[in-house]
């Protein structure tokens, strides 16, 4: 049965060796090499901004050994990566990656974002009593111990947002009733290892749209279509 540590040691393996290269620097700083290298009137921010975030990751991961407390320690990385995935989705949103695309390579930034809504925003989640936690694969069986978990389905169903508004205030009125006064609840998070094996799939591919389509380089290069994006955003 594998400890959150050993899990956050897992995690910590797979992103050191597929996010960030042999000598140490983060793939995110290959960006620079889109935009004509790191010195020069051509330095471009994105590769330092990711590489940034790349390390923040990168550092909590690192202190694997300390991450022992499963409700604290799995918000906090999953928090931590959604800022990365964040960032991500504004370089999509310029650029205009079309759906089927972020489908089919980015499928892993929906669930992601999923879980942080949970995590921001709980909505009945908090009238629920003394909560259990837990993850995926953790080799601890729970058959008929909880009146309600709350693991990647729950998250699907209850916390993915709806852009109907009666469809949205009935979907919290469903969880409200589910959770509402509560016991015997446990939220059983997703495996970390897969979920970064997932998102450095999802990073690396993000590095190579970026290096590799001259046509989002010259988006990203453009100041004018850069300008006009965060003004009407």
């Amino acid at each position: 049965m594998p400890t959150a540590n050993e899990k956050f040691k897992e995690c910590f393996e797979i992103f050191s060796t597929k996010a960030i290269d042999e000598e140490g620097t983060p793939n995110a700083c290959k960006i620079h090499d889109a935009f004509g290298g790191m010195d020069g009137e051509h330095h471009n921010c994105l590769g330092c901004n990711f590489a940034d975030s790349t390390t923040l990751i990168s550092r909590y991961l690192e202190k694997n050994d300390e991450l022992s407390d499963i409700q604290q320690d799995f918000t906090v990385y999953i928090l931590l990566i959604y800022l990365l995935v964040e960032r991500i989705e504004i370089v999509f949103d310029i650029i205009q990656l079309p759906d089927t695309y972020r489908e089919k390579h980015f499928k892993v930034f929906q669930q992601i974002r999923k879980w942080a809504n949970f995590i921001k925003h709980p909505k009945a989640f908090i009238l629920t009593h003394h909560p259990e936690y837990d993850f995926e694969n953790s080799g601890t069986v729970h058959d008929g111990q909880f009146s309600v978990i709350i693991n990647e389905q729950f998250v699907e169903q209850f916390y993915k947002g709806h852009s109907d508004t009666a469809d949205q205030k009935r979907q919290n009125k469903e969880l409200y009733n589910r959770l509402k006064n509560k016991k015997d609840i446990l939220v059983l998070f997703p495996d970390i290892a897969k979920l970064t094996d997932k998102l450095c799939y999802s990073y690396n591919k993000f590095v190579d749209l970026i290096l590799t389509n001259d046509a989002y380089k010259e988006i990203l290069n453009d100041e004018t279509t850069i300008s006009t994006y965060f003004e009407n955003e």
